[in-house]
């Protein structure tokens, strides 16, 4: 009997494994099962069919390559232990894979967790069938498919978040390299993954390196690798990040953090895709796309001369701005509801919610650490209030002792700085209607911005809304 037994199902009559492989290969829906790694360790015919993948070249690889879904988050790739199951214990949605030929399918999929004798979870079993006609194409609009889903932490039904799923999408159909601008703890990484998930390279590896957390010296030997005696402490040869993303996505967190020296070799690394690890003069072919992040204004650090305007221009391929929190405020019950369903998921304190007088306390903070404070919070509010409704006494003493405002803001409507109106309303070819719908305000809102700004005649009249 294989190690990887189901506590509870009826295996151990059916004899050896070769009889249940037998077994599940005259099965009419696809069933696989993963290692604690998330490696493919079977795979029947039916998913054959299904994905177009044979069980030779599906076996022993990542069950990332069937990554796809850009609706309900799921995290192909990563194992049964990071991406929730184990503590789940069962899954069952609707979301979509894609096929060997990059086809996305909608599938209905099951999954559950296997585990060794000794109670440890080493993977999982998963069984999916497609929910259309084979070979239908699932429709992938990247917008959340439940009001309270969510998309690696992506969560919201605002015209701005709507926006930003719907830039998502195009750009990741696309191979261009994306600046991801925003506010620290407004979802930057999170967005780049959903770029990588949605991209023809969601098989491959999606790599993160922070560009704030290390020095000159160390940042150079993690993005290029290097080798061995290259310098004091390097015993061995190690590859860089590049290598490591090799064929997928890297990203480039707080890229406004790099010294001059490492942005000159960035360079050259875009022009050539070839890099040279630290010590070693041999060129390396890399095939990568390359995303980077920042909430720095890198236009006034290449002004100042702190940032390398080339560097800058070919990075900037394609800007893509992450709302604030303060964007998006009517959102703040779908993102407390999701929050508190993975701290439930992962085994922490889950309140049955969050009072209308919290929600009115959190909805008058102005938020400056985004969407992690407002986690931060919550899981604190979580641990005070137990299994039951989170209320303005759980919250932490800095919003328990600020009365609610009298009057809040517009939705949408703070942020609307001049260059992001300016900006939005060239993109929209000075359409006015379209640029307030796209920024979540009303006509009457952005035109009272505009005559602030001075981007409109003194009298000309205000629209009715």
């Amino acid at each position: 009997m294989s190690p990887l037994s189901v506590p509870h199902l009826p295996f151990e009559g059916l004899g050896s494994e070769d009889a249940l492989h037998r077994l599940a290969d005259v099965l009419p829906d696809a069933l696989f099962t993963i290692d604690v790694a998330g490696r493919v360790t079977y795979w029947n015919r039916a998913a054959e069919r299904i994905t177009g993948w044979s069980p030779a070249e599906a076996v022993g690889r990542d069950c990332s390559i069937l990554a796809g879904d850009a609706v309900n988050g799921c995290a192909c790739g990563v194992g049964p232990l990071k991406c929730g199951l184990a503590q789940q214990g069962r899954t069952s949605k609707t979301c979509t894979l894609r096929t060997k030929d990059g086809r996305l399918l909608q599938i209905v999929k099951s999954a559950v967790p296997l585990y060794a004798p000794d109670g440890a979870v080493v993977g999982a079993l998963e069984t999916f069938t497609a929910a259309g006609e084979p070979g239908q194409e699932a429709r992938c609009d990247w917008r959340p498919a439940r009001a309270e889903g969510d998309f690696c932490g992506l969560v919201g039904r605002h015209p701005v978040m709507e926006e930003l799923y719907k830039t998502i999408g195009q750009v990741a159909r696309s191979s261009a390299t994306v600046m991801i601008l925003g506010e620290s703890g407004s979802g930057k990484e999170c967005v780049a993954e959903a770029i990588h998930r949605g991209s023809g390279r969601s098989a491959a590896p999606f790599v993160r390196v922070s560009c704030s957390a290390l020095n000159e010296n160390l940042l150079e030997s993690e993005l290029f690798g290097h080798v061995k005696g290259a310098f004091t402490g390097a015993l061995k040869d190690r590859r860089g990040r590049f290598q490591e993303a090799h064929g997928g996505t890297l990203l480039l967190d707080e890229i406004g953090d790099v010294s001059p020296a490492v942005q000159v070799k960035l360079l050259r690394v875009i022009e050539q895709r070839e890099i040279e690890r630290v010590g070693d003069s041999a060129p390396i072919k890399v095939d990568v796309r390359l995303l980077c992040a920042t909430h720095r204004n890198l236009k006034t650090m290449v002004e100042q001369g702190r940032f390398r305007a080339d560097l800058y221009f070919r990075l900037a391929v394609f800007p893509l701005r992450v709302p604030s929190l303060r964007e998006h405020l009517d959102d703040l019950p779908l993102l407390a509801a999701s929050w508190l369903e993975r701290l439930a998921a992962a085994g922490g304190q889950r309140p049955t919610g969050v009072s209308a007088s919290a929600q009115a306390r959190l909805a008058t903070h102005a938020w400056p650490g985004n969407v992690r404070e407002l986690q931060n919070v919550l899981e604190s509010a979580a641990l005070r209030a137990g299994d039951g409704l989170i209320e303005v006494a759980h919250l932490p003493e800095e919003l328990r002792s600020v009365a609610p405002a009298a009057a809040p803001p517009p939705p949408g409507a703070a942020g609307l700085d001049k260059d992001r109106v300016s900006a939005m309303l060239q993109a929209c070819g000075w359409n006015r209607a379209e640029a307030a719908r796209r920024l979540g305000v009303s006509r009457v809102t952005l035109w009272k911005r505009l005559k602030l700004y001075g981007l409109t005649e003194p009298d000309e009249a205000p629209p009715g809304d």
